[in-house]
């Protein structure tokens, strides 16, 4: 009977404090990187003010006292969850800007937000839903990567409607970045109706975003 017991526990279904113990291998910033997911997707969910260290904790499968260790604070927690989103949006950038060819460049940045979209669904809706209005860390950091994406687009911009930046590497003129904040916003826009809208496939997203924008990006 003993032994039958200890196979039905064997057997059973993983607790919370299974998968805690489970973890204690996993490397630490590895470990990080899924608490941040985690963390994510419980933001996107309740925000900010609503979500708990204990639901963050939970979710991760860790104790909230491991959450402080690593963390510090929520706010901290935030930041560092903010952080991982914008370098998941900002993974590829400079290797688009290599493309030789401007016009093209400009298609690649704007697919590469929506794949970020699509792959990082939670991600976005705190990063552009409620940390875009943040002050603080959290609004510094924000302002940074989408920033990076204007700048991006501008230089390109630029260089689509005059070779020759491309050589001399001036800066982005007035009207060139005042466009590229026009892109930068309409693909916003267009990635929060998007959102709603998951059946449209990204190609014809993509599509439909570059139907409307390019022609007025190019002055040729």
């Amino acid at each position: 009977m003993v032994k039958k017991a200890n196979d039905n526990n064997k057997n059973a279904a993983p607790t919370l404090e299974t998968k805690r113990l489970g973890t204690r291998k996993v490397p630490k910033e590895q470990r990080m990187s899924q608490i941040l997911d985690v963390a994510g997707s419980v933001f996107s969910r309740h925000g900010f003010h609503s979500t708990s260290m204990e639901q963050i904790a939970e979710g991760a499968g860790v104790t909230k006292p491991l959450l402080y260790r690593y963390f510090g604070s929520k706010d901290a927690l935030y930041l560092a969850t903010i952080t991982q989103v914008g370098n998941h949006l900002m993974s590829g950038l400079s290797m688009l800007m290599a493309n030789p060819n401007p016009k093209e460049r400009l298609k690649l940045i704007m697919l590469s937000f929506l794949t970020f979209v699509e792959r990082h669904r939670d991600g976005w809706s705190v990063l552009y839903n409620e940390a875009l209005t943040s002050v603080g860390p959290v609004g510094e950091k924000v302002a940074f990567f989408r920033n990076s994406f204007i700048e991006a687009s501008a230089k390109t911009i630029e260089e689509l409607n005059d070779p020759t930046k491309a050589k001399n590497g001036d800066k982005a003129g007035i009207q060139s970045v005042a466009l590229a904040n026009i892109m930068v916003g309409a693909v916003e826009a267009g990635a929060r109706w998007w959102i709603q809208h998951p059946e449209i496939p990204i190609r014809d997203m993509q599509k439909m975003i570059e139907t409307s924008l390019m022609p007025g990006l190019s002055e040729r």
